[in-house]
């Protein structure tokens, strides 16, 4: 086995790469500071289809397409490959699944979890693009795409405590309406402005068994709660006397 075997079945190991997926090169740019990886399918391999999982014939590939993967050592590190297209007679011509991706991403998993925790650990977006070399508008899909996935995740559990409170954002007092599960502290809901409307539209967004197994609400003290929050907005919960927010009272 030469140097260059070794480097492939390197990084084929550190990517999580196997059969019927290989490592065919590994390309070190160092003016670029960048490390190209290229991966092909094994062409004697049947294809899968993405939503049944049956196995199909092969239709033709994609165009190359790139994806960022996490650095090695200060070198940019991108994954290059042609995406084997299935033939499935129940659902047409659909793009193989990838051992390192979401379908449409530009970046692997793995990057996409180091990029969340980066973006976490930062106060603003621009230290979060700066430490990742990405763009604004990049740090917003992935934020928004690991939203959608958490949402898509979560469970219409029962909520003992609800939380209705404000948080203001930019400039000029602008405000949202954010209802939270205070046990789990954790955000259920978010609404733009601060107002009767917002609150009901909140609230309106829990289901039935959410609203039977409500205990207690804790309200902020805001002017604009106590005259536009009303009981008949938690129609369906069963919940003692309302609560004010213990922070108002000590602030």
């Amino acid at each position: 086995m030469n140097a260059n075997e070794n480097l492939e079945k390197h990084y084929s190991l550190l990517l999580g790469i196997s059969s019927p997926w290989s490592v065919e090169t590994v390309e070190l740019n160092i003016a670029a500071k960048k490390v190209d990886i290229e991966v092909s399918y094994d062409e004697r391999e049947a294809v899968e289809c993405p939503d049944c999982g049956k196995k199909c014939p092969r239709k033709d590939h994609t165009e190359k397409r790139t994806w960022r993967h996490l650095d090695t050592m200060q070198f940019q590190t991108l994954i290059h490959a042609r995406i084997p297209r299935a033939q499935c007679e129940a659902h047409g011509v659909r793009n193989v699944k990838l051992p390192w991706s979401e379908p449409y991403s530009r970046f692997t998993l793995l990057f996409v979890k180091f990029a969340i925790d980066v973006i976490k650990a930062c106060g603003n977006v621009s230290d979060a693009a700066a430490l990742l070399n990405l763009s604004w508008d990049e740090i917003h899909l992935i934020r928004k795409k690991a939203v959608e996935r958490g949402l898509r995740r979560r469970k219409d559990h029962k909520i003992k405590y609800l939380g209705i409170d404000e948080k203001s954002f930019r400039r000029g007092r602008k405000y949202i309406t954010v209802l939270n599960d205070l046990q789990r502290q954790t955000v259920i809901e978010v609404k733009e402005g601060k107002s009767k409307e917002a609150v009901t539209q909140l609230l309106s967004s829990l289901s039935k068994k959410v609203k039977r197994s409500c205990e207690a609400v804790a309200v902020d003290m805001d002017p604009v709660f106590k005259t536009k929050y009303h009981r008949k907005d938690t129609a369906g919960c069963r919940y003692s006397p309302r609560q004010v927010s213990y922070f108002k009272i000590f602030e």
